[in-house]
């Protein structure tokens, strides 16, 4: 009578097979070629998704700054026209000296110009940033600060990248205090 095979015997000659098989299979270069490109596309893969972390934690950041102007005591909404069409919306935390800034409805800046934002004092104006572009006829909101009392805020038509002061009328102009 004949006996079955061990089960170890099998496990050893499976593997044997396997490797075997692998080795024939993929020459040498190729497989270190192969191993070469997988372990490339490992670190790509963790500079992007930490630089991912990085964007997402900025985001979070800027959200809850903007929250916090939002829901701060005594903080007032502002609302007005502006001269190109659309409105522009500022809630106002005179407490935090900050203002949150969206528009809505306003058209496109034309060719190679951008909507800027300002603080506009008897002393000046003092740029606030650039208001984002907005494909929907809405902007993201802008969180500026150093928002003083007798402030304006205001939005001008300035040249792509903005300019160190206004270089037009404001489009836009909303006081601080009310």
């Amino acid at each position: 009578r004949q006996l079955a095979p061990s089960g170890r015997r099998l496990l050893d000659s499976g593997a044997r097979g396997r490797g075997a098989w692998l080795r024939r299979a993929l020459p040498r270069p190729v497989s270190t070629a192969a191993m070469t490109a997988m372990v490339a596309a490992a670190v790509v893969l963790g500079i992007v998704l930490a630089g991912t972390q990085h964007r997402l934690e900025q985001a979070q950041s800027a959200n809850q700054a903007v929250a916090a102007v939002l829901g701060a005591p005594g903080a007032r909404i502002v609302t007005g026209e502006t001269t190109v069409g659309g409105t522009v919306t500022a809630v106002i935390s005179a407490r935090d000296h900050e203002a949150v800034i969206t528009a809505a409805g306003m058209p496109a800046p034309p060719a190679s110009r951008v909507y800027q934002l300002w603080l506009i004092s008897a002393s000046g104006a003092r740029s606030a940033g650039l208001m984002p572009a907005s494909g929907a006829g809405s902007t993201s909101p802008v969180l500026t600060a150093d928002v003083r009392p007798g402030d304006h805020l205001g939005i001008t038509i300035e040249p792509a990248g903005g300019s160190a002061r206004p270089t037009t009328a404001p489009v836009a102009l909303l006081p601080v205090d009310a």
